[in-house]
C-alpha cells in the first residue's frame, strides 16, 4: 500500500537537497542608469534624481543616483 521506508527517506532527501540549491531570496540592485527611468516613464512612472547639492532634483542624470524618487505621473 505505502512506499517502503528507505525509498520514502531517499525521496525526502532528494527533495531537501534540490530545494536547498535554489536561493529563496534575491537582493535588489539599485537603479544605476537613467535608461531605467526612461523605461519606467513608458509605464506611467516619473523618476528624478535628488542627490544634488542641497538636495535639488533633476529628471536627467549620468551614472548612479543614491536618492532616486519615482512616482506615478499623475502625482507629479
Amino acid at each position: 500500500m505505502g512506499m517502503p521506508k528507505p525509498l520514502l527517506l531517499l525521496l525526502l532527501l532528494v527533495m531537501i537537497v534540490s530545494t536547498s540549491q535554489k536561493p529563496i531570496v534575491t537582493e535588489a540592485r539599485p537603479l544605476s542608469q537613467q535608461r531605467f527611468s526612461e523605461i519606467f516613464s513608458t509605464l506611467g512612472v516619473d523618476c528624478k534624481c535628488c542627490d544634488g547639492d542641497k538636495g535639488e532634483c533633476t529628471s536627467t542624470w549620468t551614472g548612479s543616483c543614491s536618492k532616486l524618487q519615482c512616482s506615478p505621473w499623475k502625482l507629479n
